[in-house]
């Protein structure tokens, strides 16, 4: 009989459950992979979160790919920022509370350094950068706004204090001292009904969030990596190889020649083999009768570098719903019909998401806030009830004149509001209208002072900008229809 092992073989589909199991678990063991199980979201991260958050800062500082594509990111969720829409029931009070809440949001931080608008977009930019962010309310009726390392305590793994259910109860905040470096030592508890707290959370056990783009991490190492070997290739191709070959070569070569430091880092004097002759534009490589200096292949590190970086820039958005469009501002490769498609998609499966979570924890909760400190200083009423929206910024218009197409079927049959067709042109609704209503009430005046000093009667919406083409012609008043009605009682 014959000593060779036996080896079973599972024939089975990857994936497929067999009286063993899971043919993809066996798989995973063979080839050494370990996965984290069995613990809690906050467990989980609570090694790694910081690793990840100075990763993520890391990035933003040095490695233009990154910042680039959470700028974009923030800056097409944020747009022109949120509007205000009151709904009271009393128009009179709800242009009240928006004009308490415009005048609040020009200056709502505690620095007085930032408006509302940029605001929001810090916010959102530390909730992708760095998975949560912090604000305080503080006694002024202001908010300071804190990074997310510096919720950070000492008896705590999150900086979060929780009861049995896990709801937090305090959070603990840290300064940086005077050169820069966190002080856990000065963490001070804040309760948690002066807190407000945005976090980008993806398990139900978890308490704080992680960089969104985490995942694509190591890609963006690669990614890195690729580009500067294209552009050190690219560099050595910009200079001339040339090949020396007379009497004595070698000897007077090393004469004329001086000690190559990179291939001799330690800074000896190096041979022939560790030195090299640059004449700036050129670098000539001298040696015996027969050697040869051949040039390097234009092709490093690969024929199709743009297309495998178009895939890589791909990939690396997706954790962010982030088309490659969006990433790299190209739309050479997409007509109109696809640009507004992606724009679309983007918007409504990715950035709606994080636009919902700026409204839901953080303009939401301020807002409530200040309408309880109005009440209170007796602005407004307490006895109304305060419902609200938020005008979330759409996508913007890539043809103007398709775009105000599209927008005005929206409006006549009621699949849109004003409003939001002026937030797509981060325009404010209350302010065009304002605007508007002044051009009307001028254009009649000029139009009645015409009349006056020539009897004739001007159509006054020449002079408001409208375009009477596409309008139906101005009713004719009869005398008996001009006579004064009974006044509504």
């Amino acid at each position: 009989m014959s000593n060779r092992p036996q080896v079973s073989v599972n024939l089975t589909k990857a994936g497929q459950y067999t009286a063993l199991g899971y043919r993809s678990a066996d798989s995973s063991k063979l080839d050494g992979v370990s996965y984290i199980g069995n613990k809690s979201g906050d467990a989980v991260m609570q090694y790694d979160r910081a690793k990840l958050i100075a990763q993520s800062r890391s990035f933003m500082n040095d490695n233009g790919i990154y910042r680039g594509m959470i700028m974009q990111a923030v800056r097409y969720i944020v747009g022109g920022g949120f509007s205000l829409q009151m709904h009271t029931g009393n128009r009179s009070r709800d242009r009240k509370v928006e004009s308490l809440w415009a005048k609040y949001w020009r200056r709502p931080e505690i620095r007085g350094m930032v408006s509302g608008r940029k605001l929001e977009e810090m916010v959102c930019q530390e909730v992708i950068c760095a998975g949560d962010t912090t604000l305080v309310k503080t006694d002024k009726g202001l908010l300071q706004h804190f990074e997310a390392e510096q919720l950070f305590g000492k008896n705590t793994n999150d900086g979060i204090d929780k009861d049995a259910f896990g709801c937090p109860l305090r959070y603990h905040i840290s300064p940086y001292n005077k050169n820069g470096y966190l002080d856990t030592s000065k963490a001070k508890p804040v309760s948690a009904n002066n807190i407000i707290f945005v976090a980008n959370i993806d398990r139900p056990s978890s308490s704080r969030g992680v960089p969104a783009a985490q995942a694509a991490f190591p890609g963006i190492h690669r990614i890195n990596d690729v580009c500067d070997a294209e552009a050190v290739a690219w560099q050595l191709l910009s200079r001339l190889a040339v090949s020396v070959t007379r009497s004595g070569g070698p000897e007077r070569a090393y004469q004329e020649s001086r000690a190559d430091d990179i291939a001799d880092p330690e800074g000896n004097g190096g041979d022939l083999s560790t030195r090299v002759s640059d004449i700036g534009y050129a670098i000539m490589f001298n040696g015996e009768q027969g050697d040869e200096v051949k040039g390097i292949d234009r092709n490093i590190p690969g024929k199709d570098f743009t297309q495998s970086l178009r895939t890589f820039m791909r990939l690396l958005g997706l954790p962010l719903g982030l088309p490659l469009e969006l990433v790299m501002l190209d739309w050479t490769q997409s007509n109109y019909s696809q640009t507004r498609a992606v724009l679309w998609q983007a918007y409504n499966q990715s950035f709606e998401h994080w636009q919902c979570l700026l409204s839901d924890f953080f303009l939401g909760p301020v807002l409530d806030w200040k309408i309880g400190h109005w009440i209170q200083s007796g602005i407004i009423p307490a006895s109304a009830i305060y419902e609200y929206e938020w005008i979330k910024p759409t996508y913007p218009w890539i043809d103007q004149v398709k775009e105000a197409q599209a927008w005005g079927e929206r409006l006549d049959r009621s699949l849109a509001t004003h409003a939001i067709a002026c937030k797509s042109l981060n325009l404010d609704p209350d302010e065009i209208l304002q605007q508007r209503e002044d051009e009307i009430i001028d254009a009649i005046q000029r139009s009645k002072k015409i009349e006056s000093m020539t009897g004739e009667k001007v159509d006054w919406r020449i002079f408001a900008g409208l375009n009477l083409a596409t309008m139906p012609a101005e009713p004719v008043v009869k005398e008996e229809d001009e006579k004064e009605l009974p006044a509504d009682e």
